[in-house]
């Protein structure tokens, strides 16, 4: 796998995002273990658990350049299935990283439920590179038996926005409005 594929420890993946939300960063959890308990400052949700992922483009995808995580989660085995942990009041939040970019996807955690081991959930490259140029980036992705989706990608600098967007865009979809 080239540079362009780095993949990043979980440790580093975890300070990435923690160092791109600071100084809004109230506490947060063992860098360690997946997922990240981040408690944040207003107007930020006040308690989130991150699942972070490398995001690749692999050679032979569906679309060339497209970008995918594989949703496994802590706990989950081969052959079983999947979901997040919104307990103790805790906003799950779904999240790729582009490492050589300094690139965050966000997807809509919660409509990713009961899935598959190493599920794949991807967007464009466009939407990837839009946000390496402009800051953020938006997809609406169609997500099989279930509404679509806005996949929000963004620069460290614009995470805290793409935060708040997708808290947005969730409501919508929960109020039928989108």
């Amino acid at each position: 796998m080239g540079p362009s594929n780095q993949r990043l420890a979980l440790p580093t993946l975890h300070g990435r995002f923690l160092e791109a939300l600071a100084p809004a960063v109230v506490s947060h959890g063992d860098i360690e273990r997946k997922p990240l308990e981040v408690d944040l400052e207003n107007p930020l949700p006040p308690k989130l658990r991150v699942y972070i992922y490398n995001a690749t483009y692999p050679p032979g995808g569906r679309t060339t350049g497209e970008h995918k995580i594989q949703l496994i989660v802590p706990g989950q085995n081969r052959g079983e299935r999947g979901k997040f942990d919104s307990s103790g009041g805790r906003i799950p939040l779904l999240v790729g990283y582009r490492a050589d970019m300094g690139i965050f996807m966000i997807w809509d955690a919660e409509i990713y439920v009961d899935f598959a081991y190493s599920r794949n959930v991807q967007v464009k490259p466009e939407t990837v590179y839009e946000a390496f140029a402009q800051g953020i980036g938006r997809q609406r992705r169609n997500v099989r038996h279930q509404p679509a989706e806005t996949v929000i990608t963004a620069d460290a600098s614009h995470l805290r926005d793409a935060i708040l967007e997708r808290q947005q865009e969730t409501l919508k979809r929960l109020l039928g409005t989108q």
